[in-house]
């Protein structure tokens, strides 16, 4: 998140394709926001929430927990959560407690410091979990159709709920999850991707630098080059870099959030012309899809 560079890389070769325009967002759904703070009673830990509700026909709807970037907290990436409800999905922003915003105010350095406690990183899963144990009590939630989303710290998040496993070996996987998405995920030794066994869709950028935690375009690809399960994606779009993800405003989020909820409907919500999208990888436009 911190210190993107500005150096950037060329978008990576892949097998030229037929253009296919990416479908387009429905917007059909107003949205209901409002916040809490959960209280997890086995970890004696806060974790305080912003939802994103779709207004609408009595259902159930999908659900998407978005995990936050170190330095940032529930109230960040609103334009993703918006966007998730406008399309018919119920958004979970959480804050991470040890590596949020509140660390930041008390300094970079606190923040930097904040990032090499394993705790931190160990909670964020746990976190996830947690939430989705008190969203099952919602009648509005299909608990069938689960997904986890994040941002730099957050796309390990998400990883680790899909099984990835650390130096120690710990696993952290929740088989309620059925899909992740990992917006550029940072660089960090010693994972095992061996055992993730579901749909993930990586986007990053030709800009995906980061000086301080010494990480490259080419570093963020790691998971997407590791990992062994059939429908993994790599998205690499032209000129977007670390910070884009989270700023307030960019004129690249509409096409991040294109891609994250066509994906969501293809392997979510099962729906075909979404899913044709993805299996027709290649280059398109400012962006390079990739896929196994």
């Amino acid at each position: 998140m911190l210190f993107a560079s500005a150096c950037c890389s060329s978008l990576p070769d892949a097998r030229p394709r037929q253009v296919t325009t990416l479908p387009m967002l429905t917007a059909d759904h107003g949205v209901q926001e409002s916040s809490a703070i959960w209280r997890d009673e086995r970890r004696s830990r806060d974790i305080p929430v912003h939802l994103y509700a779709p207004l609408g026909a009595d259902r159930r709807w999908p659900v998407v927990i978005f995990s936050h970037g170190i330095g940032e907290d529930r109230d960040s990436y609103a334009y993703i959560g918006r966007a998730l409800a406008q399309n018919g999905f119920l958004a979970v922003h959480i804050t991470h407690a040890g590596t949020d915003k509140a660390v930041l105010k008390r300094g970079y350095l606190k923040l930097y410091r904040a990032t090499k406690d394993p705790e931190n990183w160990r909670n964020r899963p746990l976190d996830v979990s947690f939430v989705i144990d008190k969203i099952a009590a919602r009648p509005d939630v299909d608990m069938s159709r689960i997904a986890v989303a994040g941002h730099s710290a957050g796309a390990f998040t998400a990883f680790a709920v899909a099984g990835v496993r650390g130096p120690t070996g710990e696993d952290m996987r929740d088989d309620r999850v059925r899909v992740i998405v990992a917006l550029s995920m940072p660089k960090i030794e010693g994972l095992s991707y061996d055992d993730i066994r579901i749909p993930g869709l990586n986007i990053t950028g030709t800009c995906d630098s980061s000086l301080i935690y010494r990480t490259r375009p080419s570093d963020r690809r790691v998971p997407f080059d590791r990992t062994h399960a059939a429908h993994q994606y790599l998205v690499t779009i032209d000129r977007v870099n670390h910070n884009t993800f989270s700023n307030a405003t960019d004129p690249h989020h509409e096409l991040i959030m294109r891609l994250t909820i066509t994906f969501l409907r293809a392997w979510l919500l099962d729906d075909a012309q979404s899913r044709a999208w993805f299996e027709d990888a290649g280059r398109d436009a400012n962006l390079v899809l990739e896929r196994k």
